[in-house]
């Protein structure tokens, strides 16, 4: 039996209606999985994007007339919705993963959601602790250690605690989901050249190597921490299966550059299988017809595989 995966519209004035319904017709997702997409047929309406014949739940209450390529809180309600009744579905076995189309942390803001993206909100309304988000882009791998951060906030949120739940949260996803019996974990350092011994920072001395002595007790095999303007070089030479990133754009920059056609995040520590592409609304193109689809349609792939491999 094909997976049945359950996929959300996201944010309606972005383009999530149309890479949606892009994807659920391409015949690589139709031959990997049962698509099931939950949203409000007034999205696909205004961007001119009919969904082909696929199930579909509709989340009625647009208006006929919503403004595209802006935040709104009528958009915001609208992912929560379309969101809630997705994992309630998954949570009634009636679909084995989920698939999100991107959302507006500013919708989200002005909707009162009360947290800042799907990360938060999915562990919130799960009660799963620890989540981390794993971004995948072909072979390359990062888990972001800290997220939507100013950077000025970044070495401040990385504890050892941090480290060592999101290197224990990969060790399982690569070695369950992955199939790979010696998981190979490598950790960036903060700061240039890790460090340099102490003389550019102390944070790999006071908070990586005790994090990562920790895990290595535990029988996780994990080097670092590492430079990390080498650490995605040997990644792409097959040196490692995935890198705990310290801050956002660590891990995202080497990842968009290697195959930012497959980017795709992945939250570890859900009680289901979460894939999204690994891009935003992009409101700037939102109704335009210019939208590529093909990130959504990696995310519903790996969605089917990853499905597949923790049943």
């Amino acid at each position: 039996m094909k997976p049945r995966i359950v996929i959300t519209a996201g944010d309606p004035a972005g383009i999530g209606p149309e890479i949606v319904a892009a994807a659920v017709k391409d015949p690589k997702v139709l031959a990997c999985c049962q698509p099931l997409v939950v949203g409000d047929p007034v999205a696909f309406a205004l961007h001119k994007r009919p969904l082909p014949t696929v199930e579909m739940v509709p989340v009625p209450g647009l208006r006929k007339d919503l403004p595209l390529g802006r935040p709104s809180a009528e958009a915001g309600r609208s992912a929560v919705e379309s969101l809630r009744l997705a994992v309630g579905l998954i949570g009634s076995r009636q679909a084995q993963a989920l698939v999100t189309a991107p959302v507006s942390k500013e919708s989200l803001q002005l909707a009162e959601a009360g947290v800042p993206g799907h990360t938060e909100w999915l562990a919130r309304e799960t009660h799963a602790a620890p989540v981390v988000m794993l971004m995948v882009a072909g072979r390359m791998r990062a888990v972001l250690l800290t997220r939507h951060l100013p950077i000025s906030q970044v070495a401040r949120r990385l504890t050892s605690r941090v480290i060592q739940e999101s290197g224990i949260l990969a060790h399982a996803f690569i070695k369950n989901i992955l199939g790979k019996s010696r998981p190979r974990i490598v950790a960036c350092g903060l700061n240039p050249h890790a460090g340099d011994g102490g003389l550019l920072g102390k944070e790999e001395k006071k908070v990586f190597e005790p994090a990562l002595t920790a895990l290595k007790k535990r029988g996780i095999l994990i080097v670092g921490p590492r430079p990390a303007d080498t650490v995605f070089r040997e990644m792409a030479e097959n040196r490692y299966d995935l890198a705990l990133a310290a801050y956002h754009d660590q891990g995202m920059i080497p990842l968009k550059l290697h195959a930012p056609r497959q980017l795709v995040n992945i939250t570890l520590g859900l009680p289901f299988v979460r894939t999204s592409p690994g891009h935003g609304t992009a409101y700037d193109i939102a109704g335009k017809g210019e939208a590529d689809a093909a990130p959504m349609i990696e995310a519903i792939l790996l969605a089917a595989e990853y499905s597949c491999a923790s049943r």
